[in-house]
């Protein structure tokens, strides 16, 4: 059963970031799609496959244009179909912990998220 919400430790901001996903368990092509949302501790987004529970990822994060983007290893925390019934196509909400940045990048991150809560960016609460 998912119980994310409730073990965060990092706040998220409902925020739109390009990102590529590498499965390193299955040979698929990379994904290139959207977060829904991104925290210090990992992002979740929308795919049109599932990626299986705890397999790790590459990740490759575009924060903004003007920042350096942020490359490491991620693992598939949750796995969630979406979609309304009126949908032909399911959907897969997906939970991305981080689990291998360098340190630049982690504060790198980190400050990013921190800058847009002053900014006054909506913060889901853990």
């Amino acid at each position: 059963m998912w119980d994310g919400f409730d073990k965060r430790k990092f706040p998220r901001l409902n925020l739109r970031c390009e990102i590529i996903i590498q499965s390193e368990s299955k040979n698929l092509l990379p994904v290139r799609t959207s977060t829904e949302n991104v925290g210090a501790g990992g992002v979740a987004v929308i795919l049109d496959h599932p990626l299986e529970r705890f397999s790790r990822c590459r990740l490759r994060l575009e924060l903004d244009p003007s920042l350096p983007q942020i490359e490491g290893t991620g693992r598939v925390v949750w796995t969630i179909p979406t979609g309304s019934p009126d949908f032909r196509k399911k959907l897969y909400d997906t939970g991305i912990e981080f689990v291998d940045l360098e340190g630049k990048d982690h504060e790198l991150l980190h400050q990013f998220v921190q800058s847009r809560v002053q900014k006054g960016f909506r913060e889901i609460v853990p």
